[in-house]
């Protein structure tokens, strides 16, 4: 099922279906067994068509129309398995109509987890969008890279390279028989350290040449971010290869997870994944409100925001989740004028209060 992406959020905010749309947003929870998840969205539904019931007619027969089939798709016996959740949004209509849906690596933080409206409810699926990005993953030895895909949650091996070593130069040799046992030991040590040397430079070769494998890898599977795993001194290696342009290389951990199966790995990169995540938001929340303190690159509060917004100077806007219905049009705006977005909550959104939970980095 595919991830969803800031592209497919600029799309949906622009979809106005003529009798509405139904936005869904479901988690499921590995350790529920009772697929409670099932109740909130027949809760759900029911909610909807209570709420609708002095609609025009052709309206409300559309509604129950749609919410039967929606029951019906879930409707399975089964829990449902990874991703983690799934976020649809469904055209009101009496027959089938379009239907956009996305599985999610983590779960969705919606308050709802139906709504019903004349356009789609994108704001948790902006919040998905920063959380759930597909990335790369480098696992790095001396000697061997793995290259993964992670996306919605899951692993992808991509490529395992490896170092293979066939010179005869780098076999040991006995030395010549000497009657000096020291010019021997000498010698010994001699070729021992030329190996050595010949080793690290191939080592090192190979990293480098890996970090260019990997950068083409990226671009050919439409990934931005490449997160690395290794000892520090084998990921610089990597990072000259991997050099500089389109894409990111970003220090995960200085741990070694060459050898470590791809079902085991899944918590270790989750837990490095969000890290990363949070120190980039709370970057872009510090930057927001010192450039709205100290120049005329930022914007604070929702007045100042909006108006920012309507003339195209956003270039970068940071809101607190919990702002509610402002949300949306706030993400309606951003999303037409091509400017970025980020979401932000709890600890992270803590400073943006002073700015009514509303902040933007300006183009000028």
């Amino acid at each position: 099922m595919t991830q969803p992406t800031l592209d497919h959020a600029r799309r949906l905010s622009e979809w106005r279906p003529p009798l509405g749309v139904l936005s869904v947003y479901l988690g499921f929870d590995p350790a529920d067994r009772g697929g409670a998840w099932r109740t909130e969205l027949r809760n759900g539904l029911d909610a909807v068509l209570d709420s609708q019931q002095e609609a025009e007619h052709a309206r409300r027969v559309a509604l129950r129309a749609t919410a039967k089939r929606l029951a019906e798709r879930f409707d399975d016996g089964d829990l449902r398995p990874p991703p983690r959740g799934e976020v649809g949004f469904v055209e009101v209509a009496e027959k089938e109509g379009a239907e956009h849906w996305f599985g999610i690596g983590v779960a969705p933080a919606a308050d709802a987890c139906v709504e019903f409206g004349q356009e789609p409810v994108v704001a948790p699926l902006l919040d998905l969008c920063g959380r759930g990005a597909d990335r790369g993953v480098a696992l790095l030895s001396s000697e061997r890279v793995r290259l993964l895909h992670c996306s919605a949650g899951a692993l992808e091996e991509l490529e395992d390279w490896e170092l293979s070593i066939t010179s005869l130069d780098w076999r040991e040799r006995k030395s010549q028989s000497t009657n000096n046992p020291a010019r021997a030991q000498g010698v010994s040590a001699s070729g021992h350290d030329q190996f050595s040397e010949r080793l690290d430079h191939n080592r090192q070769r190979f990293l480098g040449e890996c970090g260019g494998l990997a950068r083409r890898a990226l671009e050919e599977n439409g990934l931005e971010e490449l997160i690395v795993f290794g000892p520090a001194k084998d990921a610089e290696h990597f990072r000259s290869g991997f050099g500089s342009g389109k894409g990111t290389l970003t220090i995960g951990a200085d741990a070694e997870l060459i050898s470590v199966p791809r079902g085991r790995l899944n918590d270790a990169v989750s837990e490095v994944v969000e890290r990363l995540d949070l120190e980039a938001h709370r970057a872009v929340v510090e930057r927001a409100l010192e450039e709205s303190k100290g120049g005329s690159r930022g914007s604070a509060g929702l007045q100042e925001t909006r108006e920012a917004l309507a003339e195209g100077r956003v270039d970068h806007l940071v809101f607190d989740a919990a702002i509610g219905e402002e949300a949306e049009s706030l993400i309606r705006a951003a999303l037409a004028s091509s400017a970025q977005v980020t979401v932000v909550r709890d600890e992270v959104a803590a400073p943006l209060a002073e700015a009514g939970g509303v902040a933007a980095i300006l183009r000028y």
